[in-house]
């Protein structure tokens, strides 16, 4: 996360962190800091549900699970947005 302070916690930093959010993976600080800014910004809370819409709809309609997705098609998505290869 780019910021040490909740009031500062960018709406960038929030769209980056909301996976990690739905899926459990922030720390317990992080997770905080993202809640004290969706009490405050309602674009993030809008984009938080929709999110949230998306998964649900997606579940619905049998999408494959990452397991089924081939690893070089993650591969390089990972690639294209600055990750490990």
């Amino acid at each position: 996360m780019t910021s040490s302070h909740p009031a500062r916690l960018a709406c960038r930093d929030v769209v980056e962190l909301t996976t990690d959010f739905l899926g459990g993976g922030l720390s317990v600080v992080d997770r905080a800091h993202l809640e004290q800014h969706l009490l405050v910004c309602s674009p993030c809370t809008m984009h938080l549900r929709q999110v949230r819409a998306t998964i649900a709809l997606t579940g619905e309609l049998g999408a494959p699970t990452p397991a089924a997705i081939p690893s070089e098609l993650l591969a390089a998505f990972r690639k294209s947005r600055g990750g490990e290869p």
